[in-house]
């Protein structure tokens, strides 16, 4: 077994460095009685030392691995068995054996994980000469095995009660969206719903002069309504993990976004050279530009605005696109508020309202990939949005 493959399982384990757990501690002191010793560990071998998770007979919580007897016994396949000390030339001289605590004795049986690594031992010492009967070894081989069945029983403990708290949030949002959402539909619904009634009124007293404006307002707020539908959609489909990758020519598709763009002609877009093409799911990296180019057009306080398209210098394993504008500038303590859903407070002077929905979908999507995406912007001074995406 390679030595980088069992640090990594045991790191895995996350136990190192942990605090004394009933359920190892009552398997040192059973190991203790079954074989006679005063002293008993969980001993676990780190890179450069070895760390006791439980202890019996002995005050120090980890020695150097250079001088344990454990980093022996994990090259054993049974249980490793020195029975006088002073005469192993491998220990006589070990600091352990000639000073505090005076081992001559020491037997230890390997903690293997399903996967075959050797983590550590669960052993038991004596500072005196002695020998195990064969059914104290098999009892210790037999209570090394409960030692991995509790620290994989441990793991999976800790990663349910992580998976609860992730529940408990997801709860909690989802309680959160469904309050917003039934709000936000209303609103559009009883405005639809108002300019019905004024048609009817002015149906039935035959005044059409107003006729033309309402079916205009009506065509406006069944929009409204059409776009926040639209962007829950968007929202909830980010979910989907499995979408098929393909060979992306960025450049190519934020060009064929910005085609779908509807944009004043004073309004300029630089898409700068470089772009990669790379394999991903194109319709999520797709969603992202859509929802950062859209919005850098749409809430441009002008309408005569500037827009770049990008990429900073790569990260290893990522890519740093950017969508940068000369806009109105969104102030600081709105940076990490303007991702939330439903928050309206980019660009807020706009004459075009939002759903709140846009770039908490680019958010999601982002860090489901893998990534992250910040601003960069202060009041005035324009805004660049710029994300990573795994390569």
């Amino acid at each position: 077994m390679q030595e980088s493959e069992r640090l990594e399982e045991l790191n895995s384990l996350d136990i190192l460095d942990t605090p004394a757990e009933q359920e190892f501690d009552e398997l040192t002191q059973l190991a203790s009685q079954i074989c006679g010793t005063p002293i008993s560990l969980i001993s676990l071998i780190d890179e450069n030392r070895q760390w006791f998770k439980s202890r019996l007979g002995i005050g120090i919580p980890e020695t150097p691995r250079s001088i344990s007897f454990c980093q022996h016994a994990i090259r054993q396949s049974e249980v490793f068995e020195v029975q006088d000390t002073m005469e192993d030339q491998r220990f006589k001289n070990n600091p352990m054996v000639t000073d505090d605590p005076n081992i001559r004795f020491y037997a230890g049986s390997q903690l293997v994980t399903a996967s075959g690594h050797k983590l550590g031992t669960l052993c038991v010492l004596d500072t005196i000469p002695r020998r195990l009967t064969p059914d104290q070894k098999y009892a210790l081989e037999v209570l090394s095995k409960q030692v991995i069945t509790n620290m994989e029983l441990r793991l999976k403990q800790k990663q349910l009660e992580t998976e609860k708290q992730q529940l408990q949030v997801a709860n909690e949002k989802l309680d959160q969206f469904v309050h917003m959402v039934s709000h936000d539909l209303k609103e559009p619904i009883m405005n639809m719903q108002a300019v019905t009634e004024w048609l009817q009124e002015d149906l039935q007293e035959k005044d059409y002069g107003n006729l033309g404006s309402n079916l205009h307002l009506l065509k406006e707020r069944i929009s409204t309504m059409e776009k926040l539908v639209t962007g829950l959609l968007e929202y909830s489909m980010t979910n989907v993990r499995d979408l098929p990758k393909e060979n992306v020519d960025v450049e190519r598709l934020v060009r064929q976004v910005l085609s779908e763009l509807e944009r004043s002609g004073n309004f300029t877009v630089v898409v700068a050279p470089g772009l990669p093409t790379f394999q991903t799911e194109k319709v999520l990296l797709q969603q992202v530009f859509a929802n950062l180019i859209s919005n850098a057009i749409k809430y441009h306080h002008t309408g005569r605005g500037h827009l770049s398209i990008g990429m900073e210098a790569e990260q290893k394993g990522m890519y740093t696109f950017f969508v940068q504008d000369d806009g109105p500038g969104i102030a600081p303590e709105h940076h990490q508020k303007v991702f939330g859903l439903y928050e309206r407070l980019l660009r807020d002077t706009s004459r075009t309202k939002g759903t709140g929905i846009g770039l908490a979908t680019v958010k999601k999507i982002v860090e489901d990939k893998g990534g992250r995406i910040w601003i960069d912007s202060a009041l005035g001074q324009g805004a660049r949005f710029s994300f990573t995406w795994q390569k």
